[in-house]
């Protein structure tokens, strides 16, 4: 057993996962799941934390694709009863609906359907009237084909976005870390956007569990695992009240020295 799960493993008792928005939410939607052989596997990710916040990205952007193509067809609808509709209308009424909707920023352009190409996306978000015709047209309801892995495609910082309530707290330069206030775990998660490594924070050893200035405390422990700097990674655990020393010499002496 190596550190990050004796962490899981003795992890102080926290609020239950399955009580909160992010796996309410999951539960409610993964039906959509089910349509696509692709993400169906998350589909049984009820115990699964970080993969319940993979496949609420694609939740998401489905809930979002719905909403943009219905306002397509409502749009058209009117044209059709004689309203002059053109070009500046389409692309109005789609930046209305997408206002409060979630989205990846890369660099200056925003991805509302991370489950699409880039060049996909553009045409929701810039040219939505062409959604009406061929080729595009059947994306409303065979779109199989056009499905892209949003991980591989977009990468690791796709979870530094509005698609999630993940928290960027390091990298360098080959993984990224994220923090979840619900699960108090870092996420560490590799260039193909697949997870590598959970650092659960708070052992049950620990008498006083402090939540405020998160990210600060966490700052000093990214470093140091980036750094590869093991009593380093240790020493700023406990230094800021993430670990306790109980449970750190519990690990080095039952576990790590019985391993020689």
């Amino acid at each position: 057993m190596n550190i990050y799960e004796f962490m899981e493993k003795y992890q102080r008792k926290r609020n239950v996962f399955e009580k909160s928005y992010e796996y309410r939410f999951f539960i409610e939607h993964r039906y959509m799941l089910n349509k696509f052989p692709t993400f169906s596997f998350l589909f049984d990710s009820d115990y699964d934390d970080f993969d319940i916040m993979r496949a609420n990205i694609i939740i998401r952007s489905l809930l979002t694709k719905k909403k943009i193509e219905d306002e397509v067809l409502s749009l058209n609808e009117r044209a059709d009863k004689g309203e002059i509709i053109n070009h500046q209308n389409y692309v109005k009424a789609i930046l209305d609906v997408t206002y409060n909707l979630p989205y990846y920023l890369e660099e200056k352009n925003k991805i509302y359907l991370p489950i699409f190409n880039r060049a996909i996306n553009s045409v929701y978000l810039h040219e939505p009237e062409k959604l009406l015709l061929s080729p595009y047209n059947h994306l409303f309801t065979d779109y199989s084909a056009n499905i892209v892995d949003p991980f591989d495609t977009y990468g690791p910082l796709l979870y530094d976005s509005l698609f999630t309530r993940l928290v960027n707290v390091g990298t360098n330069g080959e993984e990224y870390a994220f923090f979840h206030y619900d699960t108090n775990t870092i996420y560490i998660v590799n260039k193909e956007g697949r997870l590598d490594n959970k650092i659960v924070l708070f052992d049950k050893y620990l008498k006083r569990v402090q939540f405020r200035d998160m990210l600060e405390r966490i700052e000093p422990v990214m470093n140091a695992y980036f750094a590869n700097d093991m009593q380093g990674f240790y020493d700023a655990l406990i230094d800021n009240n993430l670990l306790s020393r109980k449970a750190l010499y519990y690990y080095l002496i039952k576990y790590k020295k019985s391993k020689k």
